[in-house]
């Protein structure tokens, strides 16, 4: 009874649930004291993860969440569930607007990748859930976009690389951008923009979060000039991490509010004397293929989604000229 005394509630907790003989003898007092404490329920929660291999605490929902139920925890997918409740888990990243990094998880299918990385490090079927290696083709203003993402966990921390091409959806033989410019988004402090057609190809970064991104550009014979951008972005060891939540708009905006009032004491050092995402990921100036996401399957199938796009142009065309 001494020793419990000098014990956090919620290892006093997990102690009395080792015998059922002290739990008797000890009563309720230490649980009436963790129902009163939200800190103390995810520390005990925290606690008892450690011998669930396939559970993670979830400090939104107060509960521990399967990784079998990982697209429960989606924003992307969670209205499949309608039978149940919506998490608060999802709630809380659509808030946190996680969806400037990704539409395919959130802090909950992060802190799963990562602690499944840690019991078998080889282990990628979390990361397949967070990944979209099959290419997907949608229309985006005056654009076709084909786009893949994938992920992958390197010395701890989760690297998301993700590939997109931009071409006309209004012209097959478009060799500038002087007309309306694919609206994408580098990271919350970087948009694409018409200025950068002329860059050269190289990585460069943010200074405010860490990421790392390429423009390039190639012609194609009957179908125009395409636009290749790629990010790598290094989202950190964890959700409650500041690496994570510098790339949240959200984030970056309670900052600038902190900065304005004279509340920020200083800025957060966003990039280490370590190699950036991109060379984690294996990819460089010399010997990235930018146009690697423009595979045999997928070439032909951008190229199709085009001249069906440009069919439908010309259609609307020639029945307004004729009204």
């Amino acid at each position: 009874m001494y020793i419990m005394g000098l014990l956090p509630a919620e290892s006093a907790v997990v102690f009395s649930l080792s015998c059922m003989h002290l739990k008797c003898l000890l009563g309720t007092k230490h649980f009436i004291e963790l129902a009163s404490s939200p800190e103390h329920t995810l520390a005990l929660l925290e606690l008892l993860a450690l011998d669930l291999p396939n559970q993670v605490v979830c400090s939104a929902c107060k509960r521990l969440h399967d990784m079998k139920n990982i697209r429960r925890y989606n924003s992307a997918t969670a209205h499949q569930y309608s039978s149940f409740r919506f998490p608060k888990c999802v709630s809380r990243d659509r808030d946190n607007e996680t969806f400037a990094v990704t539409s395919l998880f959130g802090a909950t299918a992060f802190k799963m990748a990562i602690k499944r990385y840690h019991q078998q490090s080889d282990c990628t079927e979390i990361l397949k859930v967070m990944s979209s290696k099959a290419a997907k083709t949608t229309e985006r203003e005056e654009y076709l976009r084909q786009s893949r993402e994938e992920c992958r966990v390197i010395q701890g921390s989760l690297i998301q690389r993700k590939q997109s091409v931009y071409i006309s959806r209004i012209s097959s033989t478009a060799t500038s951008m002087n007309y309306d410019t694919p609206s994408a988004m580098i990271c919350g402090h970087i948009r694409f923009t018409p200025s950068q057609h002329n860059a050269s190809s190289a990585i460069k970064r943010c200074h405010k979060c860490r990421t790392e991104y390429r423009v390039d550009f190639k012609y194609y014979d009957g179908h125009g000039l395409a636009i290749f951008i790629t990010t790598w972005k290094d989202l950190g060891t964890g959700p409650d991490t500041e690496v994570w939540k510098q790339h949240l708009p959200s984030y970056f905006l309670s900052r600038l509010r902190a900065r304005i009032l004279g509340q920020l004491q200083a800025d957060v050092e966003v990039w280490s004397k370590d190699g950036g995402p991109a060379f984690a990921f294996g990819n460089s100036n010399h010997d990235y293929r930018f146009d690697e996401l423009l595979t045999v399957s997928n070439k032909p199938e951008l190229f199709r989604f085009q001249k069906r796009s440009l069919a439908k142009a010309k259609h609307r065309h020639y029945t307004m000229t004729t009204l």
